[in-house]
Protein backbone atom coordinates (compact mmCIF):
# COMPACT_ATOMS: atom_id res chain seq x y z
CA UNK A 1 0.00 0.00 0.00
CA UNK A 2 1.16 3.44 -0.81
CA UNK A 3 0.46 6.65 0.51
CA UNK A 4 -2.61 8.06 -1.24
CA UNK A 5 -4.20 4.71 -1.92
CA UNK A 6 -7.59 4.31 -1.08
CA UNK A 7 -8.99 0.46 0.35
CA UNK A 8 -11.88 -0.99 2.43
CA UNK A 9 -10.34 -1.66 6.20
CA UNK A 10 -11.75 -3.72 8.76
CA UNK A 11 -9.97 -4.37 12.58
CA UNK A 12 -8.87 -1.87 15.41
CA UNK A 13 -9.13 1.97 15.15
CA UNK A 14 -8.52 4.44 17.44
CA UNK A 15 -8.45 8.58 17.76
CA UNK A 16 -5.56 10.60 15.96
CA UNK A 17 -5.14 12.04 18.82
CA UNK A 18 -3.54 8.52 21.01
CA UNK A 19 -1.02 8.68 18.04
CA UNK A 20 -0.24 11.57 16.65
CA UNK A 21 3.55 13.31 17.25
CA UNK A 22 4.77 9.59 18.86
CA UNK A 23 7.24 7.39 17.84
CA UNK A 24 7.06 4.35 16.85
CA UNK A 25 8.46 2.15 20.07
CA UNK A 26 5.98 4.21 22.09
CA UNK A 27 3.09 3.44 19.55
CA UNK A 28 4.23 -0.31 20.14
CA UNK A 29 3.73 0.50 24.07
CA UNK A 30 0.56 2.58 23.51
CA UNK A 31 -1.28 0.25 21.49
CA UNK A 32 -0.09 -3.35 22.51
CA UNK A 33 2.44 -4.55 20.25
CA UNK A 34 5.34 -6.65 21.08
CA UNK A 35 8.47 -4.69 21.29
CA UNK A 36 9.90 -4.47 17.46
CA UNK A 37 7.00 -5.40 15.62
CA UNK A 38 6.83 -1.81 13.78
CA UNK A 39 10.63 -2.41 12.99
CA UNK A 40 9.90 -2.91 9.72
CA UNK A 41 7.68 0.05 9.55
CA UNK A 42 3.61 0.91 10.15
CA UNK A 43 1.33 2.51 7.05
CA UNK A 44 -1.29 4.76 8.86
CA UNK A 45 -4.78 5.17 7.45
CA UNK A 46 -7.63 7.37 7.86
CA UNK A 47 -11.22 6.33 7.40
CA UNK A 48 -12.91 8.58 5.13
CA UNK A 49 -16.61 8.07 6.49
CA UNK A 50 -17.75 7.60 9.99
CA UNK A 51 -18.71 3.71 10.82
CA UNK A 52 -22.20 3.58 11.32
CA UNK A 53 -23.53 1.77 14.59
CA UNK A 54 -23.62 -1.29 12.92
CA UNK A 55 -20.36 -1.41 11.43
CA UNK A 56 -18.14 -1.20 14.37
CA UNK A 57 -18.24 -3.06 18.14
CA UNK A 58 -16.58 -1.61 21.17
CA UNK A 59 -13.41 -2.73 21.78
CA UNK A 60 -12.23 -1.10 25.59
CA UNK A 61 -8.67 -0.04 26.13
CA UNK A 62 -5.51 -1.33 24.11
CA UNK A 63 -4.38 -2.38 27.73
CA UNK A 64 -7.05 -5.60 27.32
CA UNK A 65 -5.48 -7.93 24.22
CA UNK A 66 -8.62 -8.71 21.57
CA UNK A 67 -8.08 -12.80 23.09
CA UNK A 68 -8.21 -11.36 26.69
CA UNK A 69 -11.30 -9.19 26.18
CA UNK A 70 -14.86 -10.12 27.92
CA UNK A 71 -17.61 -7.25 27.66
CA UNK A 72 -19.03 -6.40 30.81
CA UNK A 73 -22.17 -8.09 31.77
CA UNK A 74 -25.10 -5.35 31.98
CA UNK A 75 -23.96 -2.41 29.93
CA UNK A 76 -26.43 -0.32 26.97
CA UNK A 77 -24.01 -1.43 24.45
CA UNK A 78 -26.58 0.44 21.68
CA UNK A 79 -25.77 3.67 23.91
CA UNK A 80 -22.12 3.51 24.40
CA UNK A 81 -21.28 3.10 21.00
CA UNK A 82 -23.52 6.04 20.13
CA UNK A 83 -21.34 7.74 22.50
CA UNK A 84 -18.31 6.63 20.83
CA UNK A 85 -19.68 7.27 17.47
CA UNK A 86 -20.59 11.01 18.47
CA UNK A 87 -17.13 11.62 19.86
CA UNK A 88 -15.85 10.79 16.27
CA UNK A 89 -14.91 13.42 13.56
CA UNK A 90 -13.49 13.03 10.02
CA UNK A 91 -10.66 16.25 11.03
CA UNK A 92 -8.08 16.56 13.67
CA UNK A 93 -7.77 14.64 17.06
CA UNK A 94 -10.86 12.82 17.18
CA UNK A 95 -10.30 11.46 14.13
CA UNK A 96 -10.41 7.62 13.25
CA UNK A 97 -6.95 6.00 12.18
CA UNK A 98 -5.52 2.61 11.77
CA UNK A 99 -2.52 1.37 12.17
CA UNK A 100 -1.06 -1.39 9.85
CA UNK A 101 2.38 -3.08 11.01
CA UNK A 102 4.11 -3.77 7.58
CA UNK A 103 5.47 -6.70 9.58
CA UNK A 104 1.81 -9.27 10.08
CA UNK A 105 0.23 -10.74 12.64
CA UNK A 106 2.17 -14.26 13.24
CA UNK A 107 0.75 -17.70 13.84
CA UNK A 108 3.91 -18.99 15.11
CA UNK A 109 3.77 -16.70 18.12
CA UNK A 110 1.25 -16.63 20.96
CA UNK A 111 -0.90 -13.99 21.33
CA UNK A 112 0.23 -12.85 24.53
CA UNK A 113 3.70 -11.95 23.14
CA UNK A 114 2.36 -10.57 20.09
CA UNK A 115 -0.23 -8.28 21.78
CA UNK A 116 0.88 -7.38 25.37
CA UNK A 117 -0.94 -5.00 27.36
CA UNK A 118 -0.92 -0.87 25.96
CA UNK A 119 -0.77 1.62 27.89
CA UNK A 120 -4.37 2.24 27.42
CA UNK A 121 -5.35 4.48 24.34
CA UNK A 122 -9.58 3.59 23.37
CA UNK A 123 -9.71 1.45 20.64
CA UNK A 124 -13.03 -0.16 18.31
CA UNK A 125 -12.93 -2.92 16.11
CA UNK A 126 -14.51 -2.01 12.47
CA UNK A 127 -16.87 -5.30 11.74
CA UNK A 128 -17.85 -3.86 8.75
CA UNK A 129 -15.16 -2.81 5.93
CA UNK A 130 -14.90 0.81 6.26
CA UNK A 131 -13.13 2.95 3.05
CA UNK A 132 -10.18 4.48 4.25
CA UNK A 133 -7.19 6.69 2.53
CA UNK A 134 -3.19 5.32 3.50
CA UNK A 135 -2.18 9.37 4.34
CA UNK A 136 1.53 8.02 5.67
CA UNK A 137 4.06 5.09 6.03
CA UNK A 138 6.73 5.68 8.73
CA UNK A 139 9.89 3.28 8.23
CA UNK A 140 12.41 4.55 10.98
CA UNK A 141 12.59 2.49 13.99
CA UNK A 142 12.34 3.25 16.99
CA UNK A 143 12.22 6.89 16.31
CA UNK A 144 10.00 7.53 13.48
CA UNK A 145 7.34 9.87 14.29
CA UNK A 146 3.14 9.17 13.73
CA UNK A 147 2.98 12.75 11.40
CA UNK A 148 -0.49 12.88 9.91
CA UNK A 149 -1.62 15.50 7.58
Amino acid sequence: MNIGDKKEFRGYVTKEKFVAGRDLRALEQILGFHAGRFSTGIRIVRLDRLPLLTEFDVAGYSMTAQHHFQRPANLDIERIKAAARGSWSLHGGDRLVKMIPVTAHDDGLSPDFQYPPGLGAPQWRLTSPIPGTVVAHVRTYPAGICRLP
